[in-house]
């Protein structure tokens, strides 16, 4: 997985799913520990993390907001003075980090990478039809139009309906579209 993030970050890949159980530290990877190395290497990028709820996407922005202030001597890149709420503050290179729970309001923000975290909150919203269809209907509609051009789009999650999100962008892919 390690391997594959940093080729997101090198600009070979532009699309990656990583699908793993829970509790297999996906999140502890792409979540938290990897949008600090990103940075590191690109610190004007701006980066829209999203998970399936906003409480989720500001408690991993909080943390990897915390890494760059803790290590910011090693990435090359801190924080802006003005800019350090938990889901939404900017680099001292005009970087920035937006947190959203999907579903969430993102109008008015652009991404260079977007990372999605675990959509799925639950088997219950898993087997709704109607929630599948909203969480489809914000990342067509919302997200991905945030994207900037050459942007790219990391996906990570526990499967839980062949139907999911990640299930939908497999068909769609195959269906020849992003």
């Amino acid at each position: 997985m390690i391997d594959k993030l940093e080729q997101v970050t090198a600009g070979e890949i532009d699309r990656l799913a990583v699908f793993m159980p829970p509790g297999a530290a996906k999140s502890t990877y792409a979540s938290i520990l990897y949008a600090p190395w990103h940075l590191a290497r690109n610190p004007e990028d701006c980066i829209i993390a999203a998970s399936h709820t906003q409480e989720l996407a500001e408690k991993w922005g909080r943390r990897v907001r915390n890494l760059i202030a803790e290590h910011s001597l090693i990435l090359g890149v801190g924080l802006a003075s003005d800019s350090q709420a938990a889901g939404r503050w900017e680099t001292s290179a005009s970087g920035e980090y937006f947190a959203a729970g999907v579903g969430g309001a993102i109008a008015g923000r652009r991404a260079d990478l977007v990372v999605i975290d675990d959509p799925v909150r639950s088997r219950e919203d898993a087997d709704s039809e109607l929630i599948r269809d909203k969480t489809w209907d914000w990342y067509k509609s919302d997200l991905y139009t945030r994207l900037k051009p050459g942007g790219r789009i990391v996906l990570i999650q526990t499967r839980w309906h062949e139907d999911d999100l990640a299930g939908r962008l497999l068909a769609d892919m195959a269906s020849g579209g992003d």
